[in-house]
């Protein structure tokens, strides 16, 4: 018998599945493949669109730390915080960047803890001094921020006298300088830090004394001779030059 001929349409290496050729023997695809993908996709951006707007995920709570004068409330009222805010929709960056300008906060993170927690960690300034201000009486941190009006001259607090308190000021950065490398002792000896320029910074203490500081090189050595200068009977205590120390 005569070898049956191959379709014209057909060359050596193929094969003939359902009238279609293909090349090197291999199947045509099955027809599932042609929409699984579309169907995953398609089902993928259904569940996000449910997680974005919908509060199916959505903030259940927010833990506030590290907060000691501040209460929570007053934490979530002011970074904006809803219960109930689908968590893809809580923009920490917005949050942080409205509690930063809360006076009585000086740093903050904020972090998301899934499914259902928003996380806020603050740190709230200290007060180390006060300042008599044209507004009243403000507390001031260890940077020279005042962020806080109070009715009464603190007992327990060293009054900062400057032209214009400001952390952005030199005189204000040069005096809490000062106050924040004296030892715990002497500062709690100290009334009133007094810096009309960055210079010129003088100390005034308990018991009508009063230490010439001067500019603030030589800081650390001039705050560690300090201590003991004050043991010697006298009203003024220079250490301007911290080699030649005086007591007058």
């Amino acid at each position: 018998m005569t070898p049956t001929r191959r379709r014209a349409t057909e060359r050596p290496g193929m094969r003939s599945t359902r009238g279609r050729p293909v090349r090197g023997g291999a199947s045509a695809p099955p027809k599932w493949r042609r929409w699984a993908l579309p169907a995953v996709l398609a089902a993928v951006t259904t569940v996000a669109l449910v997680l974005y707007f919908t509060p199916l995920l959505g903030v259940r709570s927010v833990q506030v730390v590290g907060n000691a004068t501040l209460g929570q409330d007053q934490v979530v009222q002011a970074a904006g915080i809803e219960l109930g805010t689908p968590m893809l929709q809580v923009d920490v960056d917005q949050i942080h960047d409205r509690l930063q300008v809360v006076p009585k906060i000086a740093a903050v993170q904020v972090s998301l803890s899934w499914p259902s927690t928003v996380q806020v960690q603050v740190t709230e300034r200290v007060p180390v001094a006060f300042l008599v201000a044209r507004n009243g009486i403000q507390l001031v941190d260890a940077g020279g921020v005042p962020f806080e009006a109070v009715p009464d001259r603190p007992a327990d607090l060293p009054e900062l006298r400057v032209r214009e308190a400001s952390q952005n000021d030199a005189a204000t950065r040069a005096a809490m300088t000062v106050l924040m490398a004296l030892s715990q002792p002497v500062r709690a000896d100290v009334t009133a830090v007094i810096a009309e320029n960055p210079n010129d910074i003088r100390l005034a203490l308990k018991g009508d004394r009063e230490v010439h500081w001067g500019t603030l090189e030589e800081t650390p050595r001039k705050a560690a001779i300090l201590p003991p200068l004050l043991t010697r009977p006298g009203n003024v205590y220079d250490v301007t030059t911290p080699a030649l120390p005086t007591v007058a």
